[in-house]
């Protein structure tokens, strides 16, 4: 696309003038981990946001694509229950595929009771359990797609990632 000509003036250059106008398009970038664990909670779930990042870490550490053409993210989302708001559900609910985005999300369930007075190592598990439940239905959910998927590269640099995740466990 031609950038538009501004006459000179103090306040910006005409680079800077057509890139705030819009006429200068910014790439976007694609993401840049394979796979992403985000996290919806009402915030008094103090025992499970230190091990969530460091499962997140280690996936973006360890998981590194393409494992598809057609898919650039595998987009795993946390519900943590907690006093404010319950997500009362266990496994996984509402998968969702978009072609556009070449993403795959799946909504994972970690209700309180399943955080609230147990050990930090049976937190450790659920969660490792929870995001290969999610993964596992990507994965089929993109075979019932007709998706080519690197699926053993995926569970091999996923199962990596849970043996450095559970370590003493």
């Amino acid at each position: 696309m031609p950038t538009r000509q501004f006459p000179k003036s103090g306040c910006a250059t005409n680079q800077e003038l057509a890139a705030k106008l819009g006429y200068i398009r910014t790439p976007v970038t694609a993401p840049t981990h394979t796979i992403t664990l985000g996290v919806q909670s009402s915030g008094d779930d103090d025992r499970t946001g230190e091990h969530v990042l460091e499962l997140r870490k280690l996936l973006a550490a360890n998981c590194k694509g393409p494992y598809s053409d057609e898919i650039s993210e595998f987009a795993l989302v946390l519900r943590v229950g907690g006093n404010m708001q319950e997500f009362d559900f266990e496994g996984r609910e509402r998968i969702r595929r978009n072609r556009k985005g070449r993403y795959i999300t799946v909504d994972l369930g970690f209700p309180s009771r399943k955080w609230r007075g147990v050990s930090d190592s049976e937190i450790r598990i659920y969660l490792a359990g929870i995001v290969e439940t999610g993964l596992l239905c990507c994965l089929h959910r993109l075979k019932k797609d007709k998706v080519k998927v690197h699926e053993a590269k995926l569970m091999n640099d996923f199962t990596n990632v849970k043996k450095d995740f559970l370590g003493n466990c």
